[in-house]
């Protein structure tokens, strides 16, 4: 990965705390060097927690084995298997921003081997 993707990646996650920071919710960035996490991301208010994971891609498919989802797949899917959710939250310079949940894209992921806006919720952090 370049060195800009990395840096709008990094601040495709931002937005997304600030987004929820801005909703009231208590937002917690995991660190990146950690050694198997699962998700980036972790906001939580009263009894909602939500698990997110934040990719950004260049064109209008978040390919599987391109994304690092294919190496986290065993862990992520024993941690939904137990009742939680982790959603995928993709920034596309192409086709604009979008959320799909981890079982949802898995399917999909493993049948064509990328998802898309299409396959998603359109997603806008501009919401008030």
């Amino acid at each position: 990965m370049g060195m800009k993707q990395y840096r709008v990646g990094k601040l495709w996650e931002q937005e997304v705390l600030n987004y929820y920071k801005k909703q009231g919710f208590s937002t917690i960035k995991l660190p990146t060097d950690l050694e198997g996490t699962m998700f980036d991301i972790l906001v939580i208010k009263f009894n909602i927690v939500k698990c997110i994971e934040c990719k950004h891609i260049t064109s209008d498919k978040l390919y599987y084995k391109g994304s690092g989802l294919y190496k986290k797949r065993d862990e992520l899917d024993n941690f939904c298997s137990k009742g939680n959710s982790v959603f995928i939250y993709v920034k596309s310079d192409v086709s604009g921003n979008f959320i799909i949940d981890w079982k949802k894209a898995k399917l999909l992921f493993e049948y064509k081997g990328y998802v898309r806006k299409e396959d998603g919720v359109e997603w806008k952090t501009n919401i008030k």
